[in-house]
């Protein structure tokens, strides 16, 4: 699925069935929020099995550490469980994204004191075409947009404006995926995700990066692989015709750059290990 197709997906699929506002079915947010007049939020795209989100415990401490960062009131995680429960429920695997808003007041960029957040969760349905991507690969693109580090750093934070140039972009190219750089040539992320260089089967993540979202699907490579993942800057220019390219997050888990640029990428004989280990740490789940 292009990003296009994945766009219209997501508008098909938000109606007012399909949210909880402050825990009321619809989809109608307060002209006045916060998040909607100045990206004054975070939020967590969390995909579930059977009613089951193995990385939870990961998207909650994101959650909480960016609302700690942004003085915002942490939600209560029990109620946001039961409130992804009432979405969830009956589906074989759905995804879910919970908005955290400052809500609404203020004196323009000033924010209000103890203002009570909007909580915002969205049903989507699986991603179109997933396994297909997993399988043969996605087509990459080097992005002219740089992104720049902000701070605080690392957050799911509602300013996404990048992002969605970003994706025009890999839409005029007919591209699933972005390879997104800072100013300086170093690789800072993927569009949606994190990257993962595999160097002679030796696997790189880029960064830590200022500019970068402190993303769940790296924090569980990083756990899972221990010191065969090697973090350290990487420049655009280091990246050599023998390498393969990853980007992983937390819904689609492992997907392999089939080109960059155009350019055909070799494939890695540690995809098929990792891309298994993470299904069954992350997919092949029992209801619980």
């Amino acid at each position: 699925m292009t990003v296009a197709e994945d766009d219209k997906h997501d508008q098909r699929a938000a109606t007012a069935a399909d949210c909880l506002v402050n825990g009321r079915w619809g989809a109608d947010i307060p002209a006045t929020d916060r998040g909607l007049l100045y990206g004054d939020g975070l939020f967590e795209t969390i995909a579930f099995h059977r009613g089951v989100s193995r990385l939870w415990p990961l998207h909650m401490q994101r959650l909480n550490d960016g609302c700690r960062h942004l003085a915002i009131e942490v939600p209560d995680i029990a109620l946001l469980a039961a409130e992804c429960a009432m979405l969830v429920e009956g589906l074989e695997r759905a995804v879910v994204r919970i908005t955290i808003t400052r809500g609404s007041g203020g004196r323009a960029y000033f924010p209000p004191v103890g203002a009570a957040p909007n909580r915002i969760l969205m049903r989507r349905q699986w991603p179109d075409g997933l396994e297909l991507q997993r399988a043969r690969g996605i087509a990459m693109i080097t992005s002219s947009i740089p992104l720049h580090p902000r701070h605080p750093q690392g957050l799911k934070h509602l300013n996404r404006l990048e992002q969605v140039l970003i994706a025009q972009e890999c839409e005029r190219h007919a591209a699933d995926e972005a390879l997104v750089l800072d100013g300086g040539s170093a690789i800072v992320e993927a569009l949606t995700g994190n990257i993962v260089i595999v160097r002679k089967g030796r696997l790189i993540a880029p960064g830590p990066h200022p500019a970068a979202v402190a993303g769940v699907g790296l924090e569980w490579l990083r756990a899972r692989a221990g010191q065969a993942l090697q973090e350290r800057p990487f420049l655009h220019q280091e990246l050599q015709t023998a390498d393969s390219i990853w980007v992983i997050n937390s819904v689609t888990g492992l997907r392999p750059a089939a080109t960059l640029d155009g350019r055909a990428l070799p494939s890695s004989d540690a995809l098929a290990e990792w891309q298994q280990t993470w299904l069954e740490d992350n997919e092949n789940v029992c209801k619980e």
